[in-house]
């Protein structure tokens, strides 16, 4: 197995040195655990092979840049090939997103789907093409998005989320994979946040569920392939609650990105992309069911207070302690 740490290509001199750290060299001589770095920010700056196990996250709206910027679309995919030249080990898309104006962050409204059968099934195929276009070049493997996301406004995020409706969700995972052959990446903060939504827990007890009580065959279709109710006008929902370990199984994956958290904010402090601390039960217990699959590769997420005035709480090195937090963590599950 590989644990990953993740680095913009100016950070790959300062992540190497987190391999060396007593946690990193113990597990490493104890369990057989190798080491790389999954790459993240713009393409261009990927100027060589790194000389270690590596992937490439592309762009998060990647795939909403070409699906809305038709005269976009070559440019995008020479990007892409770019990055591929220099031969990673994989490479990671997140899917298609539609694009709609914002309600007030108030205003439940927020939640509801806005988009009807042909506008999603239009939506699924375009992200259907676009993975068999990447896979032609690069090892891909698709990534679950969160089904909520916060709103950012004045270059910061703020603690409101609004309805984030696209490709790769949820069950539609696996349509993908059945119709392209591509792998999955768990994304389990993406994964909690959304079951969170669809279940109604956490920030989300104060959002209706209006029972869905007739369908078309075609909603019927997509609620299938989702799996979760949806419908135009109406809030999507769970029709029987599921967790995080239920999908795990069901996914099967090999591969994996993990951090700390298990909502996206908690009155008006920022939590996404959070440390992994030693003693959360919850975070272990979900690990613990990632072990099982036998993953080839983990990739530690958790983030810094550099990443914007959101995270001014957290500790200066907050992402290399989390690793080295989850080197000990690995030393007792594995």
């Amino acid at each position: 197995m590989h644990l990953l740490a993740p680095a913009n290509p100016k950070e790959l001199a300062d992540r190497l040195q987190w391999f060396k750290t007593p946690e990193a060299l113990k597990l490493a001589k104890e369990k057989r655990v190798e080491f790389g770095i999954e790459i993240k920010g713009v393409l261009e700056e990927i100027k060589k092979t790194p000389p270690i196990f590596w992937g490439v996250h592309l762009p998060v709206e990647f795939a909403t840049e070409w699906y809305y910027g038709k005269e976009k679309r070559q440019s995008l995919i020479d990007r892409a090939k770019r990055a591929s030249a220099l031969k990673p080990d994989y490479a990671i898309m997140h899917g298609i997103d539609f694009i709609w104006p914002s309600f007030p962050q108030d205003d439940l409204q927020r939640y509801l789907n806005r988009v009807d059968p042909r506008e999603v099934f239009a939506l699924l195929e375009a992200n259907i093409e676009l993975i068999k276009t990447l896979k032609e070049f690069l090892p891909l493997k698709i990534e679950n998005g969160c089904l909520v996301d916060l709103y950012f406004e004045k270059n910061r995020f703020l603690p409101h989320t609004s309805l984030h409706l696209g490709a790769q969700k949820l069950d539609d995972l696996l349509y993908f994979q059945q119709k392209t052959g591509v792998d999955i990446v768990f994304d389990l903060e993406h994964l909690t946040l959304t079951l969170n939504f669809l279940n109604r827990q956490k920030n989300y007890q104060n959002v209706p569920i209006t029972k869905i009580k007739a369908s078309t065959a075609k909603e019927l279709e997509i609620a299938k392939i989702y799996g979760f109710k949806l419908k135009k006008g109406s809030y999507p929902y769970l029709e029987k609650k599921a967790t995080v370990e239920d999908k795990i199984r069901e996914y099967q994956t090999k591969y994996y990105h993990v951090c700390g958290n298990t909502q996206e904010f908690q009155g008006n402090k920022i939590l996404s992309h959070g440390p992994i601390e030693l003693n959360d039960r919850t975070f272990r217990q979900n690990l613990q069911a990632i072990l099982v699959q036998k993953p080839e590769w983990i990739v530690s997420e958790s983030t810094n207070p550099d990443s914007g005035p959101e995270w001014n709480y957290l500790r200066p090195n907050e992402n290399e302690i989390s690793f080295r937090n989850l080197c000990r963590i690995l030393l007792e599950e594995l």
